[in-house]
């Protein structure tokens, strides 16, 4: 009896060691989420993101976690795909902070994707922060009960903006007219409404045309388009329609391109129909790795953690909500002495600039500025890069 009570008591206590064990545990790990498409017509704005999300997890884990407050963390990441769904990033917001009780979210970089969570989102202010790149959060930054928000990419517009400085570039290049060719969209008009105030101030004419989306054949637009003689196409604003746009235009006699959404890959396409394209990147890859080490090292570590070749299209939107941010965060966390208290981690994160791929810094507002480039294809494919670094 003696020894089958010992027995016994052996056990539970064993079984109290697991579970305070299995607690502590729980308590080292830090959970961040991500909202972002990687599947879809829209994935473009989030594919990459997750890529780089998971590298940095990856890494920060292998290096054996993260010191606060004299405590070890690591982290885990959990990042559903959204397939540009506003219905299903609901519910994985909901399930992230519910049951996941997740204080830290990055994305979405789709505003569709913010407009369906916000309600929701706004309801747990305080409680956790949402760090993603979509364009309607510049609106809401600063705004009573949005505690929770922070915008992790560069802004168009004001004296910083990426499309303040394209726009002064066309104007130093002696530009005097612009049509727009964008899709009618919520983004497509806040676009719109962005850069007819930029032009506007830099005093180049400013031509607003739309298209439908799913629209293929753009011949009538782009005729009249022409018609008006404008010295630069500004079309948009994603690959998928960007590469029928470049086509059809050459055909027509358009052959000059200004863009602040989409990669250079429409323009090398027709690299020998253009005879100059412009675009807004938030870093050109091809060129940084060859004389950035820090870049170098990243797209070494993407070949071998993915087993694949380096996504130079894609890459660039590593700029939002992505493997910077996600150190830059585990930075914070130290620099504020918790994991716990979002209002401190903010304070933190709106203090520094991080030095990673990118230079990284928040405005007062909790809107991101960061360096970017400024890439002119000409005719044949020549290629010339400006830097820029934003005030």
């Amino acid at each position: 009896m003696k020894l089958a009570t010992a027995i016994i008591e052996s056990a539970m206590v064993s079984i109290v060691s697991v579970a305070w064990f299995a607690t502590a545990h729980a308590q080292d790990v830090v959970k961040i989420g991500e909202i972002e498409a990687q599947t879809g017509p829209l994935n473009t704005y989030g594919w990459m993101s997750s890529q780089g999300m998971r590298m940095a997890v990856d890494e920060i884990n292998k290096a054996g976690g993260f010191q606060v407050g004299g405590k070890t963390y690591k982290l885990d990441l959990i990042n559903p795909d959204t397939q540009g769904n506003p219905q299903q990033a609901l519910i994985q917001l909901k399930k992230m902070l519910e049951e996941d009780k997740v204080k830290y979210v990055f994305g979405p970089f789709l505003t569709n994707i913010f407009k369906g969570i916000e309600g929701y989102a706004k309801q747990h202010n305080g409680q956790f922060l949402l760090m993603g790149g979509a364009t309607q959060i510049h609106y809401e930054l600063g705004k009573p009960g949005n505690d929770y928000l922070m915008r992790t990419w560069n802004w168009d517009a004001g004296p910083s903006g990426f499309g303040t400085l394209m726009v002064e570039d066309l104007r130093k290049k002696g530009v005097k007219k612009v049509a727009m060719l964008m899709q009618n969209d919520a983004f497509g008009h806040v676009a719109a409404d962005i850069y007819r105030e930029a032009f506007k101030n830099a005093g180049i004419a400013f031509e607003e045309n739309w298209f439908e989306p799913g629209t293929k054949d753009y011949s009538a637009v782009l005729a009249k388009i022409g018609a008006g003689k404008p010295d630069y196409l500004f079309p948009g604003y994603t690959d998928a329609v960007l590469y029928d746009i470049v086509q059809q235009a050459t055909q027509l006699g358009l052959t000059k391109f200004w863009l602040v959404r989409g990669s250079l890959g429409p323009a090398l396409k027709n690299k020998d129909y253009i005879d100059d394209y412009i675009a807004y990147i938030p870093k050109y890859f091809e060129e940084a790795e060859k004389s950035e080490p820090k870049v170098a090292k990243f797209v070494a570590a993407y070949k071998a953690f993915y087993k694949k070749d380096f996504p130079y299209d894609q890459a660039p939107l590593c700029s939002s909500s992505c493997y910077d941010h996600v150190y830059m965060l585990v930075d914070a966390m130290k620099r504020a002495g918790t994991v716990d208290d979002v209002a401190k981690v903010k304070a933190a994160l709106e203090g520094f600039t991080y030095d990673g791929l990118w230079k990284i810094r928040y405005d007062n507002t909790g809107e991101e500025i960061f360096n970017f480039d400024i890439v002119d294809v000409q005719k044949g494919g020549k290629i010339s890069v400006t830097h820029e670094q934003p005030r």
